[in-house]
């Protein structure tokens, strides 16, 4: 199946030359508004009658479409002022004044969510009947979008339901393209993950032989060089045709309006063997992926998702200097009163307890002296500390302190005037439970958090023109950088995923009641596995003091289980109720607010492998508490609270359920997860990523900030935060073409994905994906014989590689 959209010379060749590989055409010459009422628009119906009468075995519909207008389908749908009513009148009208046409095929889009979805399908139903009631043998093609579930739509078209639309239709096209589109990252315009999701659905929802799987003819060119505002675009992405796409391989075409003084350099294309599609870098002179730096340091690590290689760091690390070390003096006490205990050069103050250490200096002078100390939990958390009888204490109190349960350095003494010979340090308790690891005397201390940096080295070559000259750029290179950012949560107190060994075993935990137990996916491993939390009743940190936190669980309801699942803090019980199908907050036995939602068991064969999880979340602040749910954090419902003053934290569920995730952060203080910088082969520096925000305090030691108002974190910044990837770009870099240069990428805040980097002209450099032959060859076989479909519906004719239709069969054997 096709549609003539684009009225090109290239389409009507196609149709001259190629009509008999063809079996269904949606003549694209029909626009509906909001009244009902049918105009034709679009390539004539006229210009068309020569391949009508010639090819008598296609099936030719007329498209009425509504160009995406969401609201022309709403009046449709609501029968605004009888706008159905027209609309079905009208559909009769022009197939009566094209009596030769096989039915019509009905392009509605953008329908709105799941809640309209039983209208939208009684519209189909009702455009079926009306199409069937004037002539039976009238076909109806409907167009659909892309689902891969129910309400599983990537662009909002929950109206959609495949099952029910199944009975109103004679053949449906679901119009798998545009994943990616202009405003997108760049990639697949129709990824082979999206197109299994599909079709693994479609054919379980619909009948097969009724399905065309859409696929795209075109792909896009994205421009990544310079913000789309600089460069006068709305979106990055320029739409190529197979042909348009092949000049830039072959050097037809460059950034400077198609002539000097860029380069017309042919290029090479990759091959993307997982989503069977070419792409190609344009005007790039070199790139990198995230794990071709050449050197990074933790807690910078490799990740891989979608076969994308990227760096990441998931939490900080303290980054020192000490200059000359004159003393380094491990945690063994030179002597002791009261209780302190000693072991592998750690000293632990228990009760009285009070340890000295004694070190000599050669000569007298200025000296800096650092200890380093570890708070094991959060009520083991202070420390006195002096030299030569000047004290100093250490302590903290920030639930969301990056060091927690990890040793630190901290200063004693900074620029401290020292006599040449003996000084005593002594240490003494203040919180029985803190370790003291010792200390150092050194001319020259400094810390800070850090998450990492990472070196690349970037070789632009000489390219060859299209007349065989070595070519460069004619002004200089640009370097764009690809990351992901995200959106910001709260600061970390605690994540817990249960994969580590012998988490049961440690006095971090409490089970308060009932019976608990961590399945690991395998039992002997010390490594970390995916576990699960596997119980019932009450599982808690071993700590009484939480108030303000925000709190979140992934969680599975095993099969036979139901009541309520969930986290608490104190007398607030945050849960899902399955025998309601509703997240509810209860304080003590008052239900405070409740959300409907839909909450399914998962069968024992899926519970250790693929279990139905769902996400819960509370934040509390004071006596406001907000409760989330789902994968998007989305808020539900505010609840005013009473009488509560916190108390003991964690996981409770009235039967057996499943938690996979229990993870603590700060409720006022944010992580953000934006902002990285860049080092120049010049030694420039410039920072990226970062937003402005209002009401709220930065810490600029850890990079976190902390809200002063009561408010959603959204409504502190005008700036939205794409979970795709984005593109930042550098000024003019003055390079040359021969020589290799260093580059340094260093993340501020972590779960910033490094991705790609990109050396380009500065006149310009981009990102293409097309389709070609070998790309819509290998999906129609997939359609064909992997899911049993109709055929292809290809969008839009004209714009492919012509020699497509020389590689698939004839549907006719009449020439």
């Amino acid at each position: 199946m096709v549609w003539t959209f684009m009225g090109n010379a290239r389409m009507y060749t196609a149709l001259k030359n190629y009509g008999d590989r063809l079996s269904q055409v949606g003549l694209f010459s029909f626009k509906v508004d909001a009244t009902g009422t049918i105009t034709e628009s679009g390539v004539a119906i006229s210009d068309m009658l020569t391949y009508i009468n010639k090819y008598p075995h296609i099936t030719w519909l007329l498209t009425v479409r509504n160009d995406g207008t969401s609201s022309v389908f709403t009046a449709l749908r609501e029968n605004t002022d009888g706008a159905q009513d027209k609309f079905l009148t009208e559909l009769v009208r022009i197939m009566e004044k094209y009596p030769w046409c096989a039915g019509v095929d009905i392009d509605l889009e953008r329908g709105g969510d799941y809640s309209t979805h039983a209208k939208s399908t009684a519209m189909f139903r009702n455009i079926w009947n009306a199409v069937k009631a004037y002539d039976s043998t009238k076909k109806v093609n409907i167009c659909l979008p892309g689902m891969d579930s129910i309400n599983g739509s990537v662009g909002g078209e929950n109206w959609c339901v495949y099952a029910d639309l199944n009975a109103y239709c004679d053949t449906a096209a679901i119009m798998s393209y545009g994943m990616a589109w202009a405003g997108s990252a760049p990639g697949p315009v129709s990824p082979k993950d999206w197109l299994d999701g599909i079709y693994d659905y479609a054919v379980k929802a619909m009948t097969p032989e009724k399905v065309f799987m859409g696929l795209p003819a075109y792909g896009w060119n994205w421009q990544i060089y310079d913000t789309p505002e600089n460069l006068g675009k709305t979106y990055r992405g320029t739409s190529n045709t197979y042909y348009a796409a092949k000049n830039w391989m072959t050097g037809k075409y460059n950034f400077t309006d198609d002539k000097p003084p860029q380069p017309f350099i042919p290029i090479l294309a990759y091959w993307d063997d997982y989503n069977k599609v070419p792409y190609a870098f344009p005007q790039v002179y070199d790139f990198a992926e995230g794990q071709d730096a050449s050197s990074y340091d933790y807690p910078l690590m490799t990740g891989t998702y979608n076969r994308r290689r990227y760096l990441t760091a998931y939490s900080k690390t303290q980054k020192t200097s000490f200059g000359t070390i004159y003393v380094d003096h491990d945690g063994t006490p030179d002597s002791y009163t009261g209780i302190v205990s000693s072991e592998n050069g750690i000293a632990v103050m228990g009760d009285a307890g009070e340890a000295t250490y004694t070190f000599s200096v050669s000569s007298a002078g200025t000296y800096d002296i650092v200890v380093r100390l570890c708070y094991p939990f959060w009520d083991k958390n202070g420390i006195y500390v002096s030299i030569d009888g000047s004290q100093k204490h250490f302590t903290e109190s920030r639930l969301w302190w990056p060091y927690w349960r990890s040793t630190f350095w901290a200063s004693l003494a900074d620029s401290i005037s020292l006599s040449g010979g003996t000084h005593t340090i002594t240490v003494s308790v203040d919180v029985k439970g803190v370790q003291f690891y010792g200390f150092r005397v050194c001319s020259d201390f400094s810390e800070k958090p850090t998450a990492g940096s990472a070196s690349f080295t970037l070789s632009p070559r000489h390219f060859i023109d299209v007349d065989g000259n070595e070519c460069q750029p004619d002004k200089g290179f640009k370097l764009t950088t690809e990351v992901l950012r995200r959106k910001p949560d709260s600061a970390l107190i605690w994540y817990e995923d249960f994969e580590d060994y012998g988490i049961l075993d440690t006095a971090y935990w409490n089970i308060i009641s009932g019976s608990w137990k961590v399945w690991r996916s395998d039992e002997y491993s010390e490594s970390r596995v995916y576990s699960q939390l596997d119980g019932s009743g009450q599982f808690a940190w071993n700590y009484d003091g939480f108030k303000d936190i925000h709190l979140r669980a992934r969680l599975t309801f095993p099969a036979g289980s139901t009541g309520k699942a969930g986290i608490f803090c104190g007398s607030l019980f945050c849960c899902l109720n399955y025998n309601s199908q509703a997240v509810e907050l209860w304080n003590g036995s008052t239900k405070l607010g409740s959300y409907s939602q839909s909450i399914q068991q998962t069968p024992s064969s899926d519970l250790r492998t693929d279990p139905t999880t769902y996400t819960i979340e509370m934040r509390i602040r004071g006596s406001t508490v907000r409760v989330y749910s789902g994968a998007s954090n989305t808020l539900r419902f505010t609840a005013t609270v009473s009488g509560f003053s916190g108390g003991t934290a964690g996981y409770q569920s009235d039967q057996r359920t499943i938690c996979e995730l229990l993870r603590m952060g700060d409720a006022w203080t944010y992580e953000p997860y934006e902002r990285f910088d860049v080092t120049f082969p010049d030694g420039s520096v410039t920072q990226y990523g970062r937003i402005s925000r209002s009401n709220c305090t930065w810490d600029d030691e850890f990079q976190v900030f902390t809200l002063t108002s009561d408010v959603e974190e959204s409504t502190t910044r005008s700036e939205s935060i794409s979970m795709d990837y984005e593109f930042y770009h550098s000024a003019q870099l003055d390079l040359e073409c021969g020589k290799d240069y260093t580059v340094t990428i260093t993340p501020k805040d972590i779960d910033i994905w490094i991705s790609r980097l990109f050396l380009g002209d500065a006149d310009g450099f981009s990102i293409l994906y097309y389709q070609d032959v070998d790309s819509l060859v290998y999906w129609a076989n997939q359609a064909a014989y992997h899911w049993g479909l109709r055929g292809i519906a290809i969008w839009s004719l004209g714009q492919e590689d012509l020699r497509l239709w020389e590689a698939l069969p004839k549907q006719t054997d009449t020439s």
